[in-house]
């Protein structure tokens, strides 16, 4: 039930994505930056990060319009991801992404906040949304599972930072624990994760944190054995 929930809820997202693109699109932020505007889109990224504090990765697995359109993708090609080393590119990307966008904001300063600014429906936003569009579904269909969120994802750095920063700061954040002497090693739980990660041996090692992890509970709504649960606590200096 739960994950025929969360599915419907990203399906509604992926018809609403030509509307709630600019929200979430690093080219309008671009734009408004070389005018010395932090625009929604640049606010909304912000709240990303706050949010990712206590609600982890929820928005990639359950709100997200691009995970419906990857999730649809895997229907075609569902190969695990297997290029960990890929991980690390998303990061070069955001780096280099944001730092021209602070360099902007500085050197078109002073800084000034329009929450709509470069909102439009014109064509050429239009083709830009279908560019992205297509490009999340064909690397998806290309690489495997998730393709997109492991390598390309530009929101994704945000939210890992803001893990990161709730777990140096011992803040509670919804996360995944494993009643580890319970699991049977039937390996369901990886065959179903939508983002490749070899659950079995998280669950062994207790280790159920990862940054590639997107808590969406399919692991946790697989299980037999039920091993698998979710709360929102705070880093334990043993886990």
């Amino acid at each position: 039930m739960k994950q025929k929930i969360r599915k419907g809820i990203l399906t509604y997202s992926a018809l609403l994505f030509s509307l709630t693109f600019f929200f979430m699109s690093p080219y309008v932020i671009i734009m408004s930056a070389t005018n010395g505007i932090a625009n929604g889109s640049a606010l909304f990224f912000g709240f990303l990060l706050l949010f990712s504090i206590v609600g982890s990765r929820l928005f990639c697995g359950w709100l997200y319009p691009g995970s419906a359109i990857q999730e649809q993708a895997a229907h075609s090609n569902s190969k695990a991801w297997n290029g960990k080393w890929k991980n690390s590119s998303k990061y070069i990307i955001w780096f280099f992404w944001l730092a021209f966008v602070v360099f902007l904001w500085i050197s078109n300063g002073p800084l000034a906040v329009n929450f709509f600014s470069m909102y439009s429906l014109d064509s050429h936003i239009f083709v830009i949304y279908m560019i992205v569009v297509t490009l999340i579904y064909i690397f998806a269909l290309a690489t495997g599972k998730r393709g997109m969120c492991h390598s390309l994802c530009w929101m994704a750095p945000f939210m890992i930072i803001g893990e990161k920063c709730a777990d140096l700061l011992h803040i509670p954040r919804f996360r995944l624990k494993a009643e580890t002497e319970n699991c049977i090693s039937c390996g369901r739980c990886s065959k179903k994760c939508p983002m490749s990660l070899d659950v079995v041996e998280m669950v062994k090692t207790n280790q159920m944190d990862s940054n590639e992890c997107i808590s969406c509970l399919e692991c946790a709504d697989i299980c037999p054995k039920q091993v698998i649960k979710f709360a929102s606590t705070p880093k334990l200096n043993d886990n």
